[in-house]
């Protein structure tokens, strides 16, 4: 009884580290892609919208966000590992995707 005990906490607590590192990685992906927007924006002759930027400044983030956050409770919850990877690539794809479309947008304005 007191493995089965410690086991879970252990694998409880490389959640909650996975978590962090991922929320981590999630912040610096996030700062990168605000940097591009910003060095890419510098060559339009006219300034698109506010709702372009916003596309990529709350857009971005949120899927990586969901995904550092589901990615350990599903390690902790011990669910098969083919989710935990499709949850953290879906975040990463979903991600990418909102920053084409922000790039495709952006066309039209540069």
């Amino acid at each position: 009884m007191d493995s089965v005990t410690s086991n879970t906490g252990n694998r409880l607590l490389k959640g909650v580290l996975i978590g962090i590192i991922l929320f981590i990685l999630a912040a610096g992906a996030s700062s990168l892609a605000f940097f591009m927007v910003s060095i890419l924006v510098f060559g339009c002759t006219k300034s698109p919208p506010d709702w372009v930027y916003l596309l990529v400044f709350v857009g971005f983030p949120i899927p990586l966000i969901f995904a550092s956050i589901i990615t350990p409770y599903l390690y902790v919850k011990r669910q098969r590992t083919i989710w935990i990877i499709l949850t953290l690539m879906s975040g990463i794809f979903i991600s990418c995707l909102l920053f084409l479309i922000w790039f495709l947008i952006l066309t039209q304005y540069c």
